[in-house]
């Protein structure tokens, strides 16, 4: 027999409507506490989500097993006031703060008081089925056991505190692959190729890059950068040169100045972070 969903409650604040939180399918059938800055707001999301009942004070909580926190980043600290102010006994309570901000070292002064904190967000590119979460070990078991409730939806557990380390390689998969892509397509228009064939063959070689990964992970890393051949590299680069020089500067940088010696060097893996306290 499964466990049994725990008891859940919601503070809420901001826009109820456009919060991916209080989209969340789990929430309709085991919803209940739900304050917000007044009773009449708390009765409005109440309204908005179809789910829930509405209280006006905090102390409402104190049977609350699994406590949603979904407030603007820069109203967490006066509700961390609020809540440390209220006779909650903390040390029966996971609380989970649900942001792409703040990770549960932002709930310090609750931990310090026994709740076991952590922090949930939605995963962006999958349609509200993945969602992650990093904090102590109890708050997992209670929210996954909330949101993997007859659901299509499930926790991807990041190590404690590691949430920018994710957001890194996010910036790694995104922020900065996407000049990349854009430099490629215009070396080639520099060339001559037509934009659309040229954004067609970008989009080819990325997405081959992607599948060799996927099937074999860095061995799947081919061609003169990832042999290091700078001989290579610095022809493409006195080529470039003569027709976009920002263009072969910014290829000097990336790839012959960075790619090309971590090629060839081993690849370590960082110390793990050490574990919080």
């Amino acid at each position: 027999m499964p466990p049994p969903i725990p008891r859940t409650s919601l503070i809420v604040e901001g826009n109820v409507t456009h919060s991916w939180v209080t989209r969340l399918s789990c929430l309709r059938p085991n919803l209940g506490a739900v304050i917000g800055l007044s009773l009449r707001n708390a009765s409005r999301a109440v309204n908005q989500m179809r789910c829930g009942r509405p209280v006006d004070s905090l102390d409402s909580l104190k049977n609350t097993e699994l406590l949603l926190v979904s407030v603007p980043f820069e109203q967490l600290e006066s509700w961390l006031q609020r809540m440390l102010d209220s006779s909650i006994p903390w040390h029966k309570v996971a609380v989970v703060l649900c942001s792409a901000r703040g990770d549960s070292s932002s709930l310090a002064p609750l931990a310090a008081l026994g709740a076991f904190t952590g922090s949930l967000s939605e995963m962006e590119g999958f349609s509200g089925k993945r969602y992650l979460f990093e904090g102590h070990n109890t708050a997992l078991h209670r929210v996954r056991r909330l949101v993997e409730n007859s659901s299509e939806a499930r926790i991807v557990e990041l190590k404690p505190l590691c949430r920018p380390v994710y957001e890194a390689g996010l910036s790694f998969a995104s922020g900065m692959t996407f000049p990349m892509i854009a430099a490629a397509v215009d070396a080639m228009r520099a060339a001559g190729i037509h934009p659309k064939f040229a954004e067609s063959a970008v989009e080819s070689a990325v997405l081959a890059t992607i599948r060799s990964y996927l099937r074999a992970g860095r061995r799947g890393w081919t061609g003169p950068v990832a042999r290091g051949d700078r001989s290579e590299l610095r022809r493409q680069y006195h080529a470039l040169f003569r027709v976009d020089e920002e263009l072969a500067e910014m290829f000097l940088a990336i790839a012959v100045d960075y790619l090309a010696e971590a090629a060839t060097r081993p690849r370590t893996k960082p110390d793990p972070p050490a574990q919080p306290d």
